[in-house]
């Protein structure tokens, strides 16, 4: 696998993410592109430069990905597409090396959907873990209207959360979606008033990094492994790592809390 480009790379956009600190364990990554967080390859470069620095960092428990005013994202920028093999090849590999990196990574990721969350941009957010949503967010795949797809994992992604006959609509037809009619099926899991987005998901990231994290990191990671290779490989996985985590202090300050009928002393963020 090649090295993810720094994130002072000349091809990443480092103006287009913002990326804040506003809670104990918790950063906010905020899409920051315009027009309405559109996805460009460089910003992408930039987003998951980010992740990996923030990977890093073990005072980082929780990431929050959000947007600015009117969207979340509306995904790739057509502007950009060539008709190359070459850079298809590039552009697809970039799509899907981002969001499987979002899946494959030790934080548990929100999506907070302010907007516009359209195409890569809604690929991006199946790609987190939990996915809030504002009751003004709209939500859509139209890559079909372009004779494109939903090629950043949206159609193996959307099925599982859908099921396949509507995912298959959604991905067929390229229509829109209201929050309402988004968390009916299931493609989001919270609605939220406009003006408590912000503080329901910053509210969720720290109920999440006050865990500790090794259970955490364990819990997604046997999680995302079932849902892509199948529950025998994700029971072998929880086998595995029963034991890694069941042996931490962290695993025995938890029994002994429960023994003695006290809250447990888990370890904070920086400490």
């Amino acid at each position: 696998m090649s090295r993810p480009q720094a994130i002072d790379d000349p091809f990443v956009e480092r103006e287009s993410i913002k990326i804040s600190r506003p809670r104990p364990g918790v950063v906010q990554m905020r899409i920051a592109s315009e027009p309405l967080g559109v996805l460009r390859q460089a910003v992408k470069r930039a987003m998951l430069a980010g992740l990996r620095e923030l990977e890093a960092d073990a005072l980082v428990r929780c990431l929050i990905i959000t947007g600015t005013e009117r969207a979340f994202s509306v995904g790739s920028d057509v502007r950009e597409f060539r008709r190359e093999a070459s850079w298809h090849k590039s552009a697809a590999a970039m799509d899907q090396g981002l969001n499987l990196a979002l899946e494959d990574s030790r934080l548990p990721v929100i999506a907070a959907c302010n907007g516009l969350t359209l195409g890569g941009g809604n690929e991006l957010a199946l790609a987190c873990d939990i996915r809030l949503a504002a009751r003004s967010a709209r939500f859509g795949f139209p890559e079909v209207k372009v004779a494109a797809f939903a090629s950043a994992g949206g159609t193996q992604r959307l099925p599982l959360l859908v099921g396949p006959g509507r995912a298959m609509e959604l991905l067929l037809t390229g229509r829109l979606l209201d929050a309402d009619e988004a968390a009916a099926i299931g493609l989001v899991d919270e609605l939220v008033d406009d003006e408590l987005l912000d503080g329901r998901s910053l509210e969720l990231a720290s109920a999440i990094a006050a865990m500790p994290a090794v259970a955490i990191a364990a819990t997604k990671r046997c999680v995302s492994t079932g849902l892509r290779h199948g529950r025998p490989t994700g029971h072998d996985l929880e086998n595995l790592l029963t034991v890694e985590v069941g042996m931490t202090d962290e695993a025995a300050e938890g029994q002994a809390a429960f023994m003695e009928k006290r809250p447990p002393r888990f370890h904070k963020p920086g400490e």
